[in-house]
């Protein structure tokens, strides 16, 4: 009798004996598939644990300028006229009682014509004398309050009046940034009032000095000294800021009503420009008074999960 397994192969005995091949291994997947799946199921872990660990940040922004710690001051006429002669001009220095304009008093000329109206051609030439000399003393005394005198130190930083213009008792001619003695950075920022109430003394802010790539030097650090009570309206913003442009473009970028942040610098003397900064690369340039800045505060610090059961109760509460 001949032997089947010379006629047929092993393998066709093996299929013949078992087709369904039920006693061969079944391969679900591949070495690669369940790399994969780990892959994934490490992925879902990682989320799930920096949703309950990890944060994010709800950051108030804001705009604002770097000033000397003594401020701007406005100055002011006591008087009614016509600005003469201007002795001062934007950017000039000047010291405290330092003569800054001329004002003609618009009354003296009224004065000089009801006075030789007043002198009747009979008139005696001592009474005509006597007369001239009385108005002369008046316009004498009058001199002094012609003469405008800077009441501080500092730099001129706007000019708000030039020859020529007419002003009235209290208007303002001029702004001074107050330096005299004085070496230390402060700063004024105006934030949004929904998220600037928010803000405490204490805090830090980051903040980015118009013309820094903040992306290679980092940003510069500030720190909190006090924040307004109420939202401050234009009017305010540019006694502060000595610049109604500025003040404008501030709103503007705002769109909503302010309130004013007060800060202060922190200085590190290891570092070139003086302050502190959050890297140490990067060239770090001086910085100076009248910098314009923008500002970034940490208001809070949520987990992700938070808010994504916020979204979720929002969303069932709409249904």
């Amino acid at each position: 009798m001949v032997n089947p397994e010379r006629l047929f192969s092993r393998e066709a005995l093996d299929k013949m004996r078992s087709p369904e091949k039920l006693d061969t291994l079944l391969h679900v997947t591949n070495p690669i598939g369940w790399i994969g799946l780990v892959a994934i199921l490490l992925l879902l872990a990682g989320v799930v644990l920096w949703s309950i660990m990890g944060s994010f940040t709800v950051k108030a922004d804001g705009y604002g300028l770097i000033t000397d710690a003594g401020g701007l001051r406005k100055v002011t006429v006591m008087t009614t006229g016509q600005v003469n002669k201007l002795y001062i001009n934007k950017g000039a220095r000047v010291k405290k009682n330092q003569q800054m304009a001329q004002i003609d008093q618009v009354n003296m000329t009224m004065d000089t014509i009801a006075v030789r109206n007043s002198i009747d051609l009979g008139a005696n030439r001592s009474d005509v004398e006597q007369r001239v000399n009385a108005h002369d003393a008046k316009r004498t005394a009058e001199a002094v309050n012609e003469q405008i005198y800077s009441p501080y130190t500092g730099v001129v930083t706007e000019l708000l009046a030039d020859e020529g213009t007419v002003v009235r008792a209290g208007d303002e001619i001029c702004t001074i940034r107050l330096d005299e003695d004085r070496s230390d950075l402060t700063g004024i920022m105006y934030v949004s009032v929904d998220k600037g109430k928010r803000l405490e003394p204490g805090m830090s802010i980051q903040l980015a000095p118009n013309g820094a790539d903040t992306s290679q030097t980092g940003s510069l650090l500030g720190v909190v000294r006090s924040v307004s009570d109420y939202p401050v309206d234009q009017a305010s913003m540019v006694r502060n800021l000595g610049n109604a442009q500025l003040a404008q473009t501030i709103l503007q970028q705002v769109q909503n009503s302010v309130v004013e942040v007060r800060f202060d610098l922190v200085k590190n003397e290891n570092d070139a420009s003086g302050y502190l900064w959050t890297s140490i690369v990067g060239e770090h340039k001086p910085v100076t008074a009248g910098t314009y800045v923008t500002g970034s505060v940490i208001i809070d610090r949520k987990a992700p999960i938070e808010k994504v059961f916020y979204k979720a109760s929002q969303w069932l509460r709409n249904r």
